[in-house]
């Protein structure tokens, strides 16, 4: 075998050699394959097999990506999955572009997001009280995947951010000053959440993304120039079940939205909201309708506020620890970028800002 070594390194060639022995692939040639140097998480791959195109992801432990990912494929919002064991999942690939890359106005990008993400929530969806953890857990057992290759089967995850950001601290070094600033700051922020959550109790859970970076939207390519344009979700590591809040406050955080717009994202998925109702039932009447989900839906604009900050945090600490493990500049200039912003409401954040500097 041969590879081009300005292209691989010795981790890489080693992930295209796996490549070349799975089952869903007979005989795969290392030309068949092309890494791709984007996204930031796990390695990607490009396989061209049969003249087709697949999408080939190495899986981190324990990863629930290929449950959520068969889920939102199966429901028309992510590409089909061709394989899946312990370390690798295979989709088809699509062809397409980013939406960070689309010459839209935010307010139109935000609106694609939205539309998907009522689509992903509408999966299965419950209220469930703080009291009926049984229940939750069994509506997690409800979507375990049957068909998948793995000896046991993963479930969604309940949202947990105390227990992400104590999993992230363990990846990343602090000093002092920033070990003893991050749990004043971690403090205010889990009090904050816990007093909005007994203002707006019995929140409904659903299947959330939990990182729909607009780079994780992409227009597929459309021969047919006239057809209304198809988007789909990638990159579903991140998913959990949360409160819709969640979602909507991880789509402002990771694409860097203004906080002074959540009135105008809550506005926006609920129209989406009410465009998919009219898909399921095209013969309500659209102000029926509206109301309808206006009384059984009521986004809480404090409770995104609370997890936007949240948010900020786990990106921070995340984008961190990719810094001081991987030493690439880039992941440094993105945990200041979401620091910078939480440090507006939360002066402790700078004290991460001024050690990293």
């Amino acid at each position: 075998m041969k590879f081009d070594q300005a292209i691989l390194d010795q981790q890489q060639q080693s992930l295209v050699r796996e490549l070349c022995h799975l089952p869903c692939f007979n005989q795969l040639k290392i030309d068949g394959i092309r890494y791709i140097d984007a996204g930031l998480s796990n390695a990607c791959f490009h396989v061209s097999y049969e003249n087709k195109s697949f999408f080939a992801k190495h899986l981190s432990a324990n990863s629930i990506e290929p449950l959520a990912s068969q889920l939102a494929a199966s429901n028309g919002i992510a590409p089909k999955l061709v394989y899946v064991d312990h370390n690798w999942l295979i989709t088809e690939f699509i062809t397409g572009q980013g939406l960070e890359k689309s010459d839209q106005s935010e307010d139109e990008k935000i609106a694609i997001v939205l539309a998907l993400l009522a689509r992903c929530h509408s999966i299965f969806a419950v209220n469930i009280s703080h009291h009926s953890h049984g229940t939750h857990q069994a509506l997690a057992q409800k979507i375990l995947l049957s068909d998948l290759n793995l000896p046991i089967k993963p479930c969604i995850p309940n949202l947990d951010t105390s227990a992400t950001i104590k999993q992230l601290l363990q990846k990343t070094e602090l000093s002092v000053a920033q070990d003893n600033a991050l749990h004043v700051l971690l403090a205010m922020l889990e009090k904050s959440l816990a007093d909005t959550i007994k203002i707006v109790p019995n929140r409904q859970q659903v299947l959330c993304h939990g990182d729909t970076n607009f780079s994780n939207v992409i227009q597929r390519v459309n021969d047919d120039k006239t057809a209304k344009p198809i988007y789909q979700l990638i990159d579903f590591e991140c998913a959990c079940i949360a409160p819709i809040e969640y979602d909507l406050a991880m789509l402002m955080a990771v694409n860097h939205i203004n906080a002074n717009k959540v009135e105008r994202i809550k506005l926006l998925y609920q129209q989406a909201l009410i465009s998919l109702n009219l898909q399921k039932n095209p013969l309500d009447i659209v102000d029926n309708l509206a109301s309808k989900v206006q009384d059984t839906l009521e986004i809480s604009v404090e409770l995104v506020t609370c997890y936007l900050d949240l948010s900020f945090l786990i990106n921070a600490l995340w984008y961190l620890a990719e810094y001081q493990s991987r030493k690439q500049l880039k992941y440094k200039k993105l945990a200041e970028k979401q620091l910078n912003i939480l440090a507006i409401r939360y002066p402790q954040a700078n004290i991460f800002l001024n050690e990293m500097r």
